[in-house]
């Protein structure tokens, strides 16, 4: 297959339209741009991404499908107030395990300004979670995470807030760290967009991002190790 030659301005140009027209009305005249200038390169770079993560320690998956690693732009909008049709953004997602929504994962969003970073599990089940809090509990894991955490600050992705205010019932203190057991999941991301790399424009966009997710791949290993 050959190689992947770069997302185009017009991917970024179509997302920030959207952006600014977020509308079926809007959508549905830029039917054909929606699937030459982001569909198709999108589905092209994950291909193109997938040798690079089956060959991470451990291995992520990367499927060149929607519902795969290419989230919809549709949005779910029964249980919403924000009735926008559409979120206007080209979210990718790395996995491993059965579930790109259910397990530690790495995540890509290119949006029409920008570029957004994020790894890690957003929600644990109750067992995940305990083994979790028992990882980090133990303090050589522990060390072990707040060096990831520490690498994946250099490219600009910084742990999300605790979910809890106070530590869990039953859970004792570890001191300073005690912000990593208030935790319902374990995320690290950019909490501004980054902005657009030339790299992403040409033919050095799949090692340009390969760097970028091995550099946080370190947080979603520590988790597949912790929490399985």
């Amino acid at each position: 297959m050959p190689g992947f030659s770069g997302f185009s301005k017009a991917t970024f140009g179509y997302l920030a339209g959207l952006e600014a027209n977020n509308s079926k009305d809007w959508f549905a005249a830029n039917r054909a741009a929606y699937e030459d200038d982001l569909i198709a390169p999108a589905l092209d770079f994950v291909a193109a991404m997938a040798p690079v993560v089956a060959q991470m320690n451990p291995a992520y998956q990367a499927v060149p499908k929607m519902n795969g690693s290419l989230r919809r732009l549709h949005r779910d909008l029964r249980f919403s107030k924000d009735k926008t049709p559409f979120s206007p953004r080209l979210h990718l997602v790395f996995w491993h395990g059965s579930h790109p929504n259910r397990a530690p994962a790495i995540h890509l969003v290119l949006h029409g300004d920008g570029l957004g970073l994020g790894v890690g599990q957003w929600a644990m089940t109750p067992a995940e979670l305990a083994a979790h809090r028992a990882a980090v509990v133990d303090p050589a894991r522990r060390a072990r995470l707040k060096s990831a955490l520490k690498a994946a600050e250099e490219v600009g992705a910084t742990l999300t807030e605790p979910a809890l205010a106070r530590l869990p019932k039953g859970v004792e203190s570890i001191g300073d760290d005690d912000h990593l057991l208030r935790h319902k999941g374990l995320v690290a991301r950019s909490h501004k967009r980054l902005p657009i790399p030339e790299e992403m424009l040409g033919p050095g966009a799949v090692d340009y991002a390969g760097k970028l997710i091995k550099a946080v791949a370190p947080i979603s290993d520590w988790l597949v190790e912790t929490t399985a």
